[in-house]
């Protein structure tokens, strides 16, 4: 999955929204200085993405375009995804997309230069550009994709996603459909799992179960 769907997957808890959205950049012994809290955020944003790259669907997806991004098609699927995910926003939560990206950005915003400084950049490159609402259209998903062909160390076909996007769009929407209301259920059972009061003592103060209101309908 990509971001806006690991921001979604995160449910309304600040802190393991926190520590998904920087998942990828978080290396080594930077785990260990991070809150218990945002700890489990990364754990999150890994067990979501092994259990998307094990997916039936999720790899039946990436044979779809395969021909047209080669070793780049998991990294395309992702993108392809919160494409559909931000089309249909407004099935899968209350807020609007804009209304819901100005959330996150609120609460991650006073956070976030304590964070990697991958992480760091990417914040603000996503603060300045509207790049999670211009997932809504085609266009915008396939601009998002032309900027990430140019910092690719191979020959990604990223640049050309428009045209494999609109032929494949029918049969990508319904792999979408087929695929997104399991790994909402696994991302929910994950965040239960992650917060029991077993997995780290109640001392803490960390709550026994998380309210999960993103539900897919």
């Amino acid at each position: 999955m990509n971001t806006l769907a690991h921001l979604y997957l995160s449910g309304d808890d600040s802190d393991l929204l926190l520590g998904n959205f920087i998942g990828d950049s978080v290396r080594g012994d930077d785990f260990l200085q991070l809150e218990y809290r945002v700890q489990q955020g990364v754990l999150l944003h890994r067990k979501i993405d092994r259990f998307t790259d094990q997916h039936m669907v999720f790899k039946h997806i990436c044979s779809i375009i395969r021909d047209g991004f080669g070793r780049y098609a998991p990294v395309v699927a992702d993108v392809f995804l919160d494409h559909f995910l931000a089309r249909d926003w407004e099935r899968f939560n209350t807020y609007s997309l804009k209304e819901y990206v100005q959330w996150v950005q609120g609460l991650l915003a006073p956070r976030i230069e304590r964070c990697p400084e991958r992480s760091r950049g990417y914040f603000h490159y996503l603060s300045t550009t509207n790049t999670l609402i211009h997932y809504q259209s085609i266009e915008g998903i396939c601009s998002t994709l032309l900027q990430m062909s140019k910092r690719t160390r191979f020959k990604s076909g990223m640049e050309n996603a428009k045209p494999v996007l609109t032929s494949c769009y029918n049969e990508l929407e319904e792999n979408f459909e087929m695929f997104f209301p399991e790994v909402v259920e696994f991302a929910s059972t994950s965040i239960s799992e992650l917060t029991s009061p077993n997995r780290k003592s109640t001392e803490l103060n960390y709550p026994s179960h998380v309210k999960y209101p993103h539900v897919y309908k």
